[in-house]
């Protein structure tokens, strides 16, 4: 595994991993996260080598969640297929909520990330930009948005799109343990995802709110799995 990016199927099934708190088998992993069994098998044992993972008696579980959590936030994360900037005058809130709307009107998986996603589920600063991943472009002028050509520092916000595997996601037993809402209204991007996208963004205490975020998910996290 390169010590600089971390391939995006590599990604894919670790953080899969780390997001299960019961143990997994390579079948399901592989069904989760879109790689076949044979590359979920070769990294694994890889992973099980550096002593990120072990294999139990019921499935595949994360030895080391601290150091493989730190592990995929510091990692160069996987080339996007395409970058969108949007403006809207609507508060933050409601930009999510229409962009989930006509996302979902168009047959397009969407997810919440970065500060906003943080802030469901482990309040630490007032979010700003909004960081949403699509598994397809998305149409938003027609809620109200317009395209940012320029810079997008100027957009309220930031589409990435890319592939979207089926589970990977934030667990909603996880938000929810880790103090989010009972019922998770906004689908969430996995937790490592969430964490680089704060770093990303670059604004005043993003170490300090990752490393909340990273400890109330890590105990809810060690809450489940016991």
């Amino acid at each position: 595994m390169s010590e600089t990016r971390l391939s995006r199927a590599e990604v894919a099934v670790l953080s899969f991993l780390l997001g299960s708190p019961a143990p997994q088998r390579q079948v399901g992993i592989a069904e989760a996260t879109g790689v076949t069994q044979a590359r979920v098998s070769q990294i694994l044992s890889a992973a099980d080598a550096l002593g990120w993972t072990e294999r139990a008696a019921d499935g595949w579980q994360v030895r080391r969640p601290r150091e493989l959590f730190e592990r995929l936030v510091a990692t160069r994360p996987p080339k996007a297929d395409v970058v969108e900037a949007w403006y809207s005058l609507d508060s933050a809130s409601r930009q999510i909520e229409l962009a989930l709307e006509y996302a979902s009107a168009q047959r397009v998986s969407l997810q919440v990330c970065g500060d906003w996603a943080a802030d469901r589920v482990a309040p630490w600063r007032i979010p700003d930009i909004v960081y949403l991943h699509a598994d397809a472009r998305v149409e938003l002028e027609a809620a109200g948005f317009v395209p940012v050509e320029t810079s997008p520092s100027d957009a309220t916000v930031v589409v990435t799109v890319g592939k979207i595997a089926p589970g990977l996601h934030l667990d909603p037993a996880i938000a929810t343990a880790m103090g989010g809402p009972p019922a998770q209204a906004w689908p969430l991007a996995p937790i490592t995802e969430i964490a680089r996208h704060v770093l990303a963004d670059d604004g005043p205490d993003a170490a300090e709110a990752v490393a909340e975020l990273e400890q109330r998910f890590l105990t809810a996290r060690s809450e489940l799995v016991a």
